[in-house]
């Protein structure tokens, strides 16, 4: 004979009491910030992966790049001169930047730029011409927000006017 399966008795009451109360405390104490994004932009470390740049007086065309890409981002275009050059497809790109840390001579480098929109797949395409400037990028952001934490443990929130960010 099989067991009847009863449910738990829910008091609704101590349900919405429960749930006023986690809202006052995080009202009180956050644990968690949002930012107004695009008038808010998060602050990155200098390390931080973004768009890739390349010096081509510096690069050798030895391809490393390419052959490191997981994704095959990369592809080498050729040049009037005879040399490789390497091109970008942002697309496809994870911003792991294993290109950066392959090439032997350092004409790839990385920039803190990550959030980027961009209007057609065809725009996504960065050549070698095009990789020796950053990306075109309109910044609004009036206010970079850094998030931290106090001694005791606690999250808290730093909010910096654009000016003041070194």
């Amino acid at each position: 004979m099989a067991k009847k399966v009863t449910q738990p008795k829910v008091n609704p009451v101590a349900g919405h009491l429960n749930a006023l109360a986690v809202g006052v405390k995080e009202f009180v104490k956050p644990t968690r910030f949002t930012i107004q994004y695009p008038r808010e932009r998060r602050w990155v470390i200098d390390r931080f992966r973004g768009f890739m740049i390349n010096d081509v007086e510096k690069c050798i065309s030895c391809f490393q790049c390419a052959w490191a890409c997981p994704v095959n981002a990369i592809f080498m275009y050729r040049a009037p001169n005879g040399k490789y050059y390497p091109g970008i497809r942002y697309e496809q790109c994870i911003l792991c930047h294993f290109c950066v840390d392959a090439c032997p001579v350092g004409s790839l480098q990385g920039t803190t730029i990550s959030d980027g929109a961009f209007p057609d797949l065809e725009s996504t395409v960065f050549k070698p011409e095009d990789m020796h400037n950053l990306p075109q990028w309109d910044d609004e952001a009036e206010y970079v927000v850094k998030y931290d934490f106090d001694e005791n443990g606690n999250l808290k929130i730093i909010k910096m006017r654009k000016s003041e960010v070194k």
